[in-house]
């Protein structure tokens, strides 16, 4: 009869047991679900000790160890620099007027969204630190965190997307192709239905490196519909507005505001002679940089708001005085 008491005590002491090793592997199935919100990504070593009393002369002690990759959440690195220095460091490509140029009389950088930056900078505590460049390196430049942010007239397109993200939009353009008015007369030319018509007058067009304006005239170029020899590249569109005034292309691809302000600034008459409806224009950031993006984003909203994006929008769109 003892040997039966003492053979139930021993099952029991198992099963008991092992019940308690079904509520460890439990709660670390519950840890390694909850842990990847909680810590930052790292290898972490998780050690559980249990002991358990069987009878009155048997203890039986359980050690597990659990070694794992936790992915955690990914800092925005970028923004916690920007605080530490109090400053923004911005990349821009200053020939594209009215949005960011250079003041042919001071030299300053100035323009739509360089005021727009320094007002969004200002509401959240921080000083810009401009950064001039070619616009085919901004985005190379925000992928490799060499600056925080890129203002350029970024036309938002599903290929970028891939590889930067996007504040608020505060603009919408039309892409645009311009000619001298007294070329386009002498061709007969008064409006294309479609860029591909650019063939039909066998017209060298130019246009700016690294713009969604070089990729259509690329594609065409892919497509077989121009040679390569038709469509000129740019780093800088003040050059390409110089060739076309002095007739060594025909044509200059771009799009509003920058087609408008030539055609208000310029003496030299220009025409539009194509137009379509186009990208949203935003700032571009890093793809971790959501932080970065959410503070400029409160900004900007509060400033489309309170209608000072829509005034200063209208003050260099204007014709200068």
């Amino acid at each position: 009869m003892r040997k039966r008491v003492e053979l139930q005590e021993k099952t029991g002491g198992i099963s008991k047991t092992v019940a308690i090793l079904v509520v460890i592997i439990v709660v670390l199935a519950a840890i390694a679900a909850v842990e990847p919100f909680l810590i930052p990504a790292r290898e972490v070593t998780v050690t559980r000790t249990f002991t358990t009393t069987v009878g009155a002369a048997q203890t039986i002690t359980q050690t597990i160890t659990v070694e794992k990759t936790v992915p955690g959440v990914v800092k925005d690195v970028v923004w916690e620099n920007i605080q530490k220095r109090g400053t923004i460091i911005v990349g821009t490509s200053p020939d594209w007027p009215p949005f960011e140029f250079l003041d042919p009389k001071t030299g300053k950088l100035i323009g739509f969204e360089v005021e727009l930056m320094e007002l969004i900078a200002e509401r959240l505590g921080l000083k810009v630190d401009w950064r001039t460049m070619d616009f085919a390196t901004i985005i190379v430049a925000v992928e490799h965190k060499d600056i925080d942010l890129g203002v350029s007239g970024f036309s938002v397109t599903p290929e970028r997307l891939e590889v930067v993200q996007y504040t608020l939009y505060h603009t919408i353009t039309e892409s645009q192709l311009i000619m001298l008015k007294d070329k386009a007369e002498k061709l007969g030319i008064t409006q294309l239905e479609k860029l591909e018509q650019v063939a039909d007058y066998k017209l060298i067009v130019g246009t700016g490196s690294g713009t969604t304006q070089e990729a259509e005239l690329m594609d065409l170029v892919k497509r077989g519909v121009i040679s390569s020899d038709a469509a000129r590249s740019y780093d800088d569109f003040g050059v390409a507005l110089e060739d076309l005034k002095l007739g060594r292309i025909d044509a200059l691809y771009a799009e509003t505001p920058i087609t408008t302000w030539w055609i208000m600034t310029e003496e030299t008459p220009l025409v539009v002679i194509f137009s379509e409806p186009y990208w949203p224009v935003a700032f571009i950031a890093h793809k971790d940089s959501d932080e970065l993006v959410s503070k400029i984003n409160g900004a900007l909203s509060e400033l489309i708001v309170e209608g000072k994006v829509a005034e200063l929008y209208k003050k260099w769109t204007s014709p200068p005085s």
